[in-house]
């Protein structure tokens, strides 16, 4: 074919394609990829980013066309670049979008790069591509140790652990927060300041976290370090236990369902105090006088056990010294008035006035039933004082001593001391003298002895008695003489016997009831008078009491001049 007719040929087809008649205008969409600052992209840079950790850069993509732009793929030259959203995206005119491209590095300090091409449906770019490049780095967390364990700490001591973080990689760590989690008990205290921090590659972080118990505590919880998302969190599990030993030495009356101890911690003493109890030898159970106070019979013994309790989480060993009291007192006999009823006997086979009990660990091991506590020990109580002047009452002590603690602690109650009292029901007959005075002395009502015990008291008999030589001791009876001191003193009235005086338990108080009327002088008929002599005068009142420690009272009864 010629030249020519190949023009001819064209210029015909242009023809047929064409309305000549009408104007037309194509709309075609159309790509800019933008920085953040409107400038054409090329390059994207996702920098140090942690190894195995994906990080994400958002492209902007801006529609510039007068038509929809679609982007339809994306084909990357290396597979640790990809795409964080499938295609294809469809873009109005003047609509934007952020293309997001993403990075996962596995091989550290290694700058890796590569493209990516975005196909579209723009005539004049079919294809973008876009250079992409970032570098795998390390930040790894290491804490040594992975575990605070602290073990058993005592209450009030304490023990301090230390741990370790180091940034064993080469980028930087950042630690934007160190806490202890909700459940770690307050014992646990620490600066945890030092480590919200960011470490170097290769730095690393000491810590010392102290644990300082104030009960008796099992420790749970743990250390939360937050970490990079790349790196991840960091948790220390924290463990330990706050234990103490409380042991308490325990009373309990056989006759009563309450026990009184020592409270474990601050309390050393227990003051077991058993009342005033009834003497046989005072009151024979066959015998005329009843032992009773308020009304109320007493009983002549009164028994209970003795005991040491462990109330704590942690075995405590102890020794006892135990003293029963000394036989003899003021009533200069043999008996001791406490009874233990594991109290060893001593060489003569009489049962022995003090001891000790070996050391006992208590419980032997933690795993034990509870509750803590030693087999009791018995005691009983027989009232056997004859002690007066307010010397009235029977001691006996246990000394516990606390075994085997570490050296330096002072770990309480080292010691604890349990004092053991009780009195007898007694009498107290107290002389009660009698004094004339004036010219003509009126006869007297007389009481002759009073009762300050808290026992009852019978006064058998009374008789008058004069000095033999004159001196201050009864040595005659008036009743076999007719001369001296017994001419001047006569019983006008009574006496009336036997009398009972009972006993009183008010402090200071004291019981007398009268026994007869006493007269001194001569009596005149006429005038009804008694005229005294010239001289003093004395004789005594013998009285006899059913008081086995005081059987007879002297009472002075004297005559003065005015």
């Amino acid at each position: 074919m010629t030249i020519q007719r190949i023009a001819v040929a064209a210029f015909l087809l242009t023809l047929a394609g064409c309305d000549c008649g009408t104007q037309t205008r194509k709309l075609f969409p159309k790509i800019e990829v933008l920085d953040d600052l409107g400038n054409a992209r090329t390059m994207v840079e996702f920098g140090q980013v942690q190894l195995n950790f994906t990080a994400t850069r958002r492209v902007r993509i801006r529609n510039a066309g007068s038509a929809a732009l679609t982007l339809s793929k994306a084909e990357f030259s290396k597979a640790l670049f990809a795409l964080g959203e499938p295609l294809p995206v469809v873009l109005a005119v003047n609509e934007e979008y952020e293309l997001p491209l993403t990075f996962t590095p596995n091989v550290a300090d290694q700058r890796e790069t590569g493209t990516v091409t975005v196909s579209t449906d723009d005539p004049q770019s079919p294809t973008v591509q876009l250079s992409l490049a970032g570098t795998g780095v390390t930040a790894t967390a290491v804490v040594q140790p992975t575990l605070l364990d602290f073990g058993e700490v005592y209450v009030g001591e304490k023990k301090e652990l230390s741990f370790s973080l180091t940034n064993s990689g080469s980028n930087e760590l950042p630690v934007t927060s160190a806490m202890f989690d909700g459940t770690v008990d307050p014992s646990v205290t620490s600066n945890l300041t030092a480590l919200v921090k960011t470490l170097a590659g290769g730095e690393t972080v000491i810590v010392t976290v102290k644990f300082e118990p104030t009960a008796q505590v099992a420790l749970t919880g743990a250390l939360e370090l937050v970490l990079p998302a790349g790196v991840g969190n960091k948790t220390i599990p924290i463990r330990g236990s706050g234990i103490q030993a409380q042991p308490k030495l325990c009373f309990k009356f056989d006759d009563t369902t309450m026990e009184q101890c020592t409270d474990g911690t601050t309390g050393l003493s227990l003051d077991v105090r058993f009342g005033t109890l009834c003497d046989e030898r005072v009151y024979p159970a066959d015998g005329g006088l009843v032992c009773e106070l308020d009304g109320g019979a007493v009983p002549y013994e009164r028994s209970g056990t003795m005991f040491v309790r462990n109330d704590g989480n942690t075995p405590v060993s102890y020794t006892m010294s135990i003293s029963a009291g000394q036989p003899s007192r003021c009533d200069g006999g043999a008996s001791i008035d406490f009874r233990y009823a594991n109290a060893p006997l001593a060489a003569d086979g009489g049962v022995q006035a003090s001891w000790n009990l070996p050391t006992f660990k208590l419980p032997n091991a933690v795993t034990d039933p509870r509750d803590w506590k030693t087999v009791p020990v018995a005691v009983t109580y027989r009232a056997r004082s004859a002690c007066k002047g307010g010397d009235d009452t029977d001691l006996s002590t246990i000394i516990w001593t606390r075994q085997g603690e570490p050296l330096g602690t002072t770990r309480r109650p080292n010691t604890m001391l349990a004092t053991l009292t009780g009195s007898s029901v007694l009498a107290d007959p107290v002389a009660f003298p009698v004094t004339f005075t004036g010219n003509s002395p009126m006869p007297q009502d007389v009481s002759l002895v009073t009762n300050t015990g808290d026992g009852p008291l019978r006064l058998l008999s009374a008789e008058l008695w004069q000095s033999a030589d004159g001196g201050l001791t009864p040595g005659v009876r008036c009743a076999d003489v007719d001369a001296g001191p017994c001419t001047w003193f006569a019983w006008v009235e009574g006496p009336t016997l036997p009398v009972l005086l009972e006993g009183t338990n008010l402090p200071g108080g004291r019981i007398s009831k009268k026994v007869g009327r006493i007269s001194y002088g001569t009596f005149n008929p006429d005038g009804g008078q008694y005229s005294p002599p010239s001289q003093e005068q004395r004789v005594f009142a013998v009285v006899g009491t059913t008081d086995p420690y005081l059987p007879v009272v002297t009472v002075p009864i004297i005559g003065r001049l005015q």
